[in-house]
């Protein structure tokens, strides 16, 4: 998983990213919350939720993943 987190933690480092690709940017704190959360990293994996749903707020509440965020971050909370 080590090389997995390296590689969102550089996407969701870049800054163009946000601009021309903002849905996997955003989709990205998701995955991270979702790691952080199997490597026993509570704060972390509600640190990236937080991040996910905050970017994603204004865009389509339809995503599983939104669904899936609240409830993880509702069961670590």
């Amino acid at each position: 998983m080590g090389k997995s987190v390296e590689e969102y933690e550089r996407l969701v480092s870049l800054t163009a990213g946000r601009l021309f690709f903002g849905d996997i940017y955003a989709k990205s704190f998701y995955t991270l919350g979702k790691i952080a959360e199997q490597q026993g990293q509570k704060a972390k994996a509600i640190e990236h939720y937080q991040k996910f749903l905050a970017l994603w707020k204004y865009a389509d509440p339809g995503l599983p993943e939104v669904k899936d965020a609240k409830w993880r971050l509702a069961v670590l909370s």
